[in-house]
């Protein structure tokens, strides 16, 4: 298995190379260069795996023996999956009126990301301590992916990780878990922009290739495909729990941010998985005007309740336009140089694709989100974040519109402890925790980046005075 650029410019690398970058050297994103197909037999096999040994099993086909030894693999998927905080990692709650939520929030960030990001910093550990070589991560985030990026490697002395955040776009318990953590290999950023802003210093300092090199940079976002592929398992597991014997479609309903989410069903899809999808949208996507015309302009950003969506371009759809035009760098090229002029061109062709394996549900206001948040408590006991309750909307609303009996889950993408403010707002008393207080008056540690400054060179000298700082 070798892994190539979407912009083909970067063919026939190894799975460590990918795992230890960010963005390919040519711009574009890495995914593997064939795609294994798995047949019905051998999910019905699946079917009574654990998550854990799930993973192995569908991580092994992209991750070669003499990459990571058989049995050093399932040591890092026990290693990162036994800080999980239900031994079934996730969890299926069958609720009212045919909804079943898929919980993949039980890490110890509290959202889906943890599930990919556990094993992420067995991987950097493993592949590192072995090399002795130091590596600095870089990641945006919109809310959770920062704070599950640090959970993953805090405190390793072979990693350093700066995350930058949009300060006031993320909920205070989301920004929290970032700037209450004091180890000295984190370092944190709160930029005075929104997700997409932010988005262009990590796209700036990884097209310098030179810099990228000498300063062992690499990120752990799901422009990482290694993030796609950890992510891939939770659907296979998800499915395999509802349709044991493999022979039913099961409808995923997925809240949308980045698009790495579906990235990971398109391919699990490929790989032989009987799926659909619904991206669950807000008003602040792109998404349902790209799929209705194919062009659209890219603006600005506005804050909502569902702060993990409030994302104008989804940058994974790179990769979504490369798998479902049969590996046309062409195509994405040309795509992506109009997006780099805040321009979305996708031709009639691709559109017409990605209809065929994706259906968009767009909430339009926060009131929508309160509703459904509200009406799941009221019917079932059971809250669910503003993210998930947009996936939950669409549910509601097919039960209003059809009698459809096709099996749907939602996949809840973080916890209801995260979004106190939405959850008062949807007129509920939230729940909490001890350890969600003790964020509250945790001492912190962060640098600002005010409107006006040159953020990339402020980013660029941090990553430069920490190379220097751990030098081995």
């Amino acid at each position: 298995m070798r892994y190539q650029s979407t912009r083909g410019g970067v063919q026939d690398v190894e799975f460590k190379d990918v795992l230890l970058s960010g963005y390919a050297n040519d711009g574009g994103m890495f995914l593997p260069m064939s795609t294994p197909t798995v047949s019905s037999a051998t999910l019905q096999k699946w079917s009574a795996l654990s998550f854990e040994d799930l993973a192995y099993e569908v991580t092994s086909l992209y991750i070669e023996e003499k990459d990571i030894p058989s049995t050093d693999l399932k040591d890092i998927y026990h290693k990162a999956f036994s800080t999980f905080k239900v031994p079934d990692v996730v969890p299926i709650k069958k609720l009212s009126d045919r909804l079943t939520i898929a919980e993949l929030f039980h890490g110890r960030s509290l959202a889906f990301k943890d599930l990919a990001m556990s094993c992420l910093g067995q991987f950097y550990n493993y592949f590192l301590t072995k090399s002795q070589e130091h590596l600095t991560l870089v990641v945006c985030t919109s809310g959770d992916t920062g704070s599950s990026a640090i959970e993953s490697v805090r405190g390793l002395h072979l990693v350093d990780i700066i995350v930058i955040l949009p300060k006031g776009r993320c909920t205070l318990i989301q920004e929290r878990q970032m700037t209450t953590v004091l180890d000295n290999n984190v370092h944190v950023f709160r930029a005075d922009g929104s997700s997409d802003d932010i988005d262009l210093i990590v796209r700036k300092l990884f097209a310098d290739s030179d810099f990228v090199r000498m300063q062992h940079l690499a990120s752990s976002s799901s422009l990482n495909f290694v993030r796609i592929l950890i992510q891939m398992v939770h659907f296979f597991y998800i499915y395999l729990k509802m349709c044991p014997s493999a022979d039913e479609e099961v409808e995923m309903v997925l809240p949308t941010g980045g698009g790495g989410n579906v990235t990971a069903g398109i391919i699990a899809k490929q790989m032989g998985l009987p799926v659909k999808f619904v991206c669950a949208v807000n008003h602040n996507n792109i998404l349902s005007h790209i799929m209705k015309s194919g062009h659209c302009l890219l603006g600005d950003v506005q804050v909502t309740i569902a702060p993990a969506m409030d994302i104008q371009f989804a940058y994974n759809l790179e990769r979504v336009w490369y798998l479902i035009s049969g590996g046309s760098s062409e195509t994405v090229k040309t795509i992506m140089a109009d997006v780099d002029r805040n321009i979305v061109n996708v031709p009639s062709d691709i559109i017409a694709l990605m209809n065929s394996l994706i259906k968009v549900y767009v909430v339009s206001n926060d009131e929508e989100v309160k509703d459904t948040i509200r009406r799941c408590w009221n019917d079932n006991d059971y809250f669910i974040c503003p993210h998930t309750a947009i996936g939950v909307s669409y549910i509601y609303a097919e039960l209003n519109s059809s009698s459809n009996k096709q099996k749907s889950v939602v996949l809840a993408t973080a916890s209801p402890l995260k979004f106190p403010d939405a959850i008062k707002a949807s007129g509920l008393s939230p729940p909490t925790s001890e350890a969600i207080e003790d964020l509250l008056t945790a001492p912190t540690k962060y640098t600002d980046l005010e409107l006006g400054l040159d953020w990339t060179s402020i980013v660029r000298r941090k990553i430069e005075e920490i190379t220097l700082s751990r030098k081995i």
